[in-house]
């Protein structure tokens, strides 16, 4: 099945196939997970944001268009599982979100502890930050996706995510300065 592009294990996993499902899962869970993981920035959180992920996915997939890539439609997925996990676990109520990167280690081009506690408290204003300007910049700079392909992820206009990169930008320079 590693022979097969996406849109091919779609039709198939349509068709009833079950193992070309298994192979689409496969292909493209720790690019969810990940994603997910830079919502909640917990392991546990990530894991149960993904399940439920590819839970819609089986039950959603027939709603597919082909319009945009496959990619697209599973990070505009996984980024509505993820803000209404949050939304709906207790733990995150009241403004008391787990401590992000508590026990993790952030990669630096510059290792070092003051760049650490930097990106820790980059990380910490950005969990703070509307889920629209948090989902920008998480896509843009967490994804490396251009504001373009971000703009389609979000259903959005490119210009939408180029302002909300900006007002998300002058937000975390007001914190941290």
């Amino acid at each position: 099945m590693e022979n097969h592009t996406d849109l091919e294990l779609i039709d198939k996993a349509l068709s009833g196939e079950a193992s070309s499902f298994a192979a689409l899962a496969d292909r493209h869970y720790m690019t969810v997970y990940k994603f997910a993981y830079t919502w909640c920035r917990s392991r546990e959180d990530a894991e149960d944001i993904a399940q439920e992920v590819f839970i819609k996915l089986a039950n959603k997939l027939h709603l597919f268009d082909k319009r945009s890539l496959f990619t697209t439609w599973l990070y505009r997925i996984t980024a509505n599982c993820a803000k209404d996990y949050i939304r709906k676990n207790s733990k995150w109520t009241n403004n008391k979100r787990p401590d992000p990167l508590e026990n993790e280690c952030i990669a630096s081009p510059n290792p070092g502890p003051e760049n650490h506690v930097i990106a820790k408290n980059i990380v910490r204003v950005i969990d703070t930050l509307p889920n629209e300007l948090k989902e920008a910049m998480l896509l843009v700079y967490g994804q490396g996706m251009s504001h373009k392909e971000a703009a389609q992820v979000a259903g959005c206009a490119e210009t939408t995510v180029s302002w909300r990169i900006f007002k998300a930008k002058r937000k975390l320079r007001k914190v941290l300065s």
